[in-house]
């Protein structure tokens, strides 16, 4: 910084003292040239021509009068003509002079001298005639000339006299001009002066300014090489030919080597073994060469060195250029990084090992809650078989206490399940249409005896103005308020558990749920640490609740995973109020396809028809369990001990239902499903079960991409499971949802309406020709494509994205099953073939709306 400093005090002082040197050989330039002038007018003034002048003036004055003379002498002797004619010359030779000369000049600019010489003008051209003329014309005249010539002897002598003053006139002036740059020398010799002075100031200072800059660069240089030696990293200095010219004594202990034994020695033999040589350092030179100042990283680099003794070693070296009088040097800096290579290995092997621990863990708990789930399906399942059974009361008691175990070990392993998935990063959130009251109804429906059973009451009520179905994760927000209410119930004896819903006002869309009990309360100093895992509060009925702390822990994941936000307000002994915020738009448009499949599908205790169901299950205590609930319904169950076995006999067999289990040996359920949707066996369009463990919505989404429509969760609870089968009982013999050739609503006109009325029928209409020229094109191209194309599948799904657009729902789904079928690698022929057909349909029942507005006639296919 210094340095700095001084130097741009140095190239100041150079500065100025530059600018006053050519202000004094400006100085002196002018001076020379105005005493050039000076000299120049002196000579002037020194010559005669002014004498000559006034001389010429007054002869032409003498030359007149001897010409009258003369013509006065020639009236009385007519012989002297001869005198009169050369005085007339000598006159008239004047006067031309006068008349022509550029001494002159001025003169013939004065009014008085110029009107004068006119007069005489005049009388030499009358004159000249006469004078030219014989002798005897001449004497005739000579009366008539002189008396002309006395008239102009006036004007002759004023041309005198005019001359005269005009010349003291131009003498007076030149004076004054001399005078003046006489000053204006004066002047710039004053000017000189004190530039001189000025100069001789500049050069004291710059010979000061010089001492005390040579004193602060024998002072930095100093610094530099104290800073430089004491150094805990290794300098050396290179020139240009990357030998050694300087090094410190960081570097005499990192290498071993003495300065005189480097000097001049090429660095790369010196400090770098063969195996890395010259390409770590050819790369930093190349970097300070092609920029001026390299980034950080494109100058530093980490090799292995070498020491005299041979010793290699990791090191980080970090390059600079520097030039300085037409020499260019390169400064390595050269740090030893032995120690912290060491402790990186050995951090990252922590990290791995902890990674490693983490990854255990979690498929630890992930594998216990599997397995403690198939011992818990076959104990639920085979109590719930057991009420099909005549019971006692005593009996009945000690199921009842059994399955409410069963269900309370349940709730842990999927607490447990759940953090370890939400510790994996693979938990969800998922956006789907629900009713809040139904929700909430089945909330209290799901606590009331568990509340009952501790004297306490559970009710639910809307605060403001209630919302018909909403957009979010109802099994979520179901499973949290159920966590809250439960937490009430453990903590309140003889009181109330109320939950409060209201819609916050503003534009997040915001619900708030408010659980409030009359318990206990919590303490201020537990408020903090409620929510974290594996807390529980230290009181007698915490005590007596028991609990792993992992309700509050997961529920607050949860609400995060939701976009929203929990918490709790409590007073001890007054109850607590555990509320949270959730973003819930509402659902503008309700699905009215939902209640009246609602309406259709039968209660769980009834029976559809019978059904002939392919049970894949490897367990035998779920096999038993599932058979056997199955049965009971009138259904026939055939088993199959894993995934292999169950391909085969979907194959050799048709069945209406397939469960298919998804962990299994030798070959797992996907897989299996896979296998099937891809033969052509007797069960390869049956619809198939995914029954699992894992219901996570990515895995969901890959059991529908394998063929799997249906999921079920373990343990599997009976009343799902035969609503499911009744469904499925319902739908066959008919089209298959996912099937090309019988597809049966070809439009959804809700979905053509509400695009009319946003855009406009001009604008609408516009679109829809456009999408039917588009996929024209394209479905022809689809049904020419080659099954094993691989743009088969992008094709399909932009086609599917158009009709979706404008509710050809047939249409979507034709070419998402080709869009699975391409995504699998099993495209079918004839599917391809039958989207033409399809195509056409729903082309025409898009026309025909387009043209009548609510016209149904084509919005659905015959089967």
């Amino acid at each position: 910084m210094a340095g700095t400093e001084s130097n741009w005090r140095q190239r100041t002082v150079w500065t100025r003292t530059s600018a006053i040197v050519l202000l004094l050989v400006f100085c002196m330039g002018t001076v020379a040239s105005m005493a050039w002038l000076v000299l120049r007018e002196i000579d002037e003034l020194s010559t005669a021509n002014s004498d000559n002048l006034q001389w010429s003036l007054a002869q032409a004055d003498v030359e007149f009068l001897k010409f009258e003379l003369a013509v006065n002498e020639a009236l009385r002797n007519p012989e002297n003509l001869r005198e009169v004619r050369r005085r007339f010359d000598i006159f008239y030779s004047r006067m031309r002079t006068l008349q022509r000369g550029e001494v002159f000049q001025a003169l013939r600019s004065e009014p008085e001298f110029e009107q004068s010489r006119q007069g005489i003008e005049n009388f030499l051209s009358t004159s000249v005639s006469q004078i030219d003329g014989g002798d005897a014309a001449l004497v005739d005249a000579l009366p008539a000339m002189a008396s002309a010539a006395k008239q102009v002897a006036a004007d002759v002598r004023q041309i005198s006299l005019s001359g005269l003053a005009a010349f003291a006139k131009l003498s007076d002036q030149r004076r004054e001009e001399v005078v003046q740059s006489l000053v204006r020398v004066s002047i710039v010799l004053a000017v000189l002066l004190g530039g001189l002075s000025l100069l001789a100031y500049s050069f004291n200072r710059l010979y000061r300014s010089a001492e005390q800059n040579a004193l602060a660069a024998q002072r930095a240089s100093t610094r530099s090489r104290t800073v430089v030696e004491a150094a805990a990293d290794a300098i050396i200095v290179c020139d240009d030919d990357g030998h050694v010219v300087e090094m410190n004594a960081a570097s005499q202990n990192l290498f071993g080597y003495s300065r005189d034994e480097t000097f001049g020695r090429p660095a790369l033999e010196l400090f770098q073994p063969p195996s890395v040589r010259g390409a770590v350092l050819d790369r930093l030179i190349k970097a300070t060469e092609d920029s001026e100042n390299p980034e950080a990283h494109q100058r530093q680099v980490e090799t292995i060195a070498v020491d005299r003794a041979g010793r290699e070693f990791p090191v980080e070296i970090s390059m600079a250029k520097a030039e300085a009088a037409g020499e260019r040097v390169f400064v390595a800096h050269i740090r030893d990084i032995s120690n912290r290579k060491a402790a990186e290995k050995g951090l990252t092997e922590a990290r791995d090992r902890a990674l490693a621990g983490e990854k255990a863990k979690a498929e630890f708990l992930a594998l216990m809650s599997h397995e403690m789930r198939t011992p818990l399906n076959g104990l639920l399942g085979t109590m719930d078989l057991l009420r099909d059974h005549k019971l006692t009361e005593r009996q009945t008691d000690l199921l009842d206490h059994m399955q409410s175990s069963g269900h309370l070990l349940l709730g842990l392993v999927n607490d447990v399940l759940d953090l370890s998935k939400f510790e994996a990063g693979k938990q969800r959130a998922e956006t789907r249409p629900f009713d809040i009251t139904r929700l909430l109804d089945g909330v209290v429906e799901t606590t009331m005896s568990l509340a009952a059973a501790s004297g306490n009451s559970v009710a639910w009520s809307w605060q403001g103005e209630p919302d018909a179905q909403v957009l979010g994760d109802s099994r979520r927000l179901r499973q949290v308020l159920l966590n809250l209410v439960s937490n009430a119930i453990k903590f309140t004896r003889a009181g109330t558990i109320d939950i409060e819903v209201e819609r916050l006002p503003g534009q997040e869309d915001l619900v708030e749920f408010r659980v409030i009990d009359t318990g206990i309360g919590i303490a201020p100093e537990n408020l903090a640490r409620i929510f974290k895992d594996f807390e529980t509060l230290d009181s007698s009925y915490a005590r007596r609740a028991g609990g792993t702390g992992l309700g509050l822990g997961i529920s607050k994941r949860f609400v995060g995973l939701m976009g929203g936000e929990i918490g709790v307000e409590s007073e001890p002994g007054e109850g607590s109020m555990f509320w949270l915020r959730v973003p819930l738009p509402v659902e503008e448009q309700a699905s009215s396809n939902t209640t009246k499949s609602a309406q259709k599908t039968p209660d769980a205790d009834g029976v559809a028809r019978p059904l002939s169901i392919l049970l894949v299950e490897d367990n035998e205590i779920n096999r038993f369990v599932a058979r056997a609930m199955i049965e009971a319904e009138g259904h026939t169950v055939t088993e199959a001990v894993n995934g292999k076995a169950g391909v085969e006999w979907a194959q050799a067999q048709e069945f209406d239902v397939i469960l298919m289990d998804i962990s299994m040996p030798v070959m797992d359920g996907q897989e299996a499903a896979r296998a099937i949707r891809a033969g052509n066996g007797a069960s390869a369009n049956s619809p198939i079960v995914a029954v699992t463990a894992h219901a996570l919505p990515e895995e969901i989404a890959g059991f529908k991409a394998a063929g799997m429509k249906h999921c079920i969760s373990k343990p599997i609870d009976r009343k799902a499971l035969l609503g499911l089968l009744n469904e499925l009982a319902i739908r066959t013999g008919q089209p298959e949802p996912d099937s090309i050739a019988q597809e049966a609503l070809l439009l959804d006109t809700n979905i053509l309406n509400e695009l009319r009325d946003t855009l406009g029928a001009t604008q609408t209409a516009r679109l829809i020709g456009k999408c039917i020229n588009e996929l024209d094109t394209s479905i022809q191209e689809l049904a020419e494509t080659a099954t094993d194309d691989e743009v088969l599948g992008a094709t399909a799904h932009k086609c599917a994205g158009s009709c979706s657009s404008f509710g050809m729902v047939a249409m979507r789904r034709a070419l998402g099953r080709i869009e699975t079928q391409a995504a699998n690698g099993s495209v079918k022929r004839q599917d391809l073939q039958a989207l033409a057909s399809v195509w056409e349909d729903s082309k025409l029942a898009l026309q025909d709306w387009e043209a009548t507005g609510e016209t149904v006639s084509r919005l659905t296919r015959p089967a």
